[in-house]
């Protein structure tokens, strides 16, 4: 096996271009998101609108997540080194890990706040309110789209752009809910968007902390079915066992795989020729694109495709 084909750079490696857009974009989504905070929170005060404030406390999460963003999106750049021989591949993940578990917690505070507040319901300045929740799905809707672009890139981006698509949705519930407010003076409406919001929330975060930690566990990728790949590998030309089979993902793009591979005991030549190959067909079928593959000349103790590696007593 090259040494090219264990260098995790060649796996994972953005265009230089391509980071420099991914870095223009989270800038100005920090500074319009820092801006929206500022107004929405100072506006929610002055209207006495739980709606207002509780979309600033979700943009404050959002500046503070895309903070984060930016820093791991340049942590993730750091080449591998004898202490990190995987390199900073995984940070986008705990990055996302915090980001989602930040918006439960947020997303909890919202709907404790909007109960209380349901339960005493204070008058609310429709008409300042509509003004400057207007001005907050604008300002949203603009960075959203400024990370659209961007959101396939990894699981950090993803989790980024998931943070401000829900502000927009958010920011344009409250628009609709201060229409109501200006006009028929709906004033529950206020405190019952706002735990509609707190809920909203929490499911959209619970999707990547779920994908987060099956990836922090090394669980096998999504997409992916171990058996269906132990059996493609069984089938391969020159392959008569596979066992001791390993999938996981080092971060949203880097899919790695290590397996013990049974072939005829043969010349090292034809050996690394059956490797080359197998590698290049597990990329394209099932985008592992970190595989390490050891190969024997007969089964090993451990037989099974999978097989536990706890530490027996």
């Amino acid at each position: 096996m090259s040494d090219d084909d264990h260098t995790l750079e060649s796996h994972n490696s953005s265009p230089a271009d391509e980071q420099h857009k991914i870095q223009k974009s989270l800038g100005i989504s920090i500074a319009l998101n820092a801006v929206i905070f500022i107004v929405e929170l100072a506006g929610g005060i002055l209207t006495n609108s739980l709606a207002l404030i509780s979309d600033s406390l979700h943009n404050l999460s959002d500046f503070f997540a895309l903070i984060l963003s930016t820093i791991a999106s340049r942590v993730v750049q750091w080449k591998s080194n004898s202490e990190k021989t995987y390199g900073y591949v995984r940070i986008e993940i705990f990055v996302a890990f915090i980001n989602a578990l930040a918006l439960v917690l947020i997303g909890l505070y919202i709907i404790y706040e909007g109960i209380q507040r349901f339960a005493h319901p204070e008058p609310v300045a429709g008409g300042w309110m509509l003004i400057i929740a207007f001005v907050g799905f604008a300002a949203n809707t603009a960075a959203t789209l400024l990370l659209k672009a961007h959101a396939h890139h990894d699981l950090n981006m993803k989790s980024a752009y998931l943070h401000l698509l829900t502000d927009a949705i958010e920011s344009l519930a409250v628009v609709v809910v201060a229409l109501l407010i200006t006009w028929f003076d709906w004033r529950l409406l206020d405190p019952l968007v706002s735990i509609a919001i707190g809920l909203f929330i929490i499911k959209s975060a619970w999707g990547i902390i779920a994908e987060t930690v099956h990836i922090l566990t090394e669980g096998t990728p999504r997409g992916i079915d171990l058996h269906e790949v132990a059996a493609f590998i069984q089938s391969f030309p020159g392959v008569e066992n596979v066992h001791h089979l390993h999938i996981w993902g080092l971060s949203s793009r880097v899919r790695a795989l290590s397996a013990h591979i049974v072939v005829k005991d043969q010349l090292i030549s034809s050996g690394c020729k059956i490797s080359t190959q197998l590698e290049q067909e597990l990329e394209h079928r099932f985008g592992i694109n970190h595989p390490t593959l050891q190969f024997e000349s007969s089964v090993c103790k451990d037989q099974g495709v999978v097989v536990d590696i706890r530490p027996k007593r």
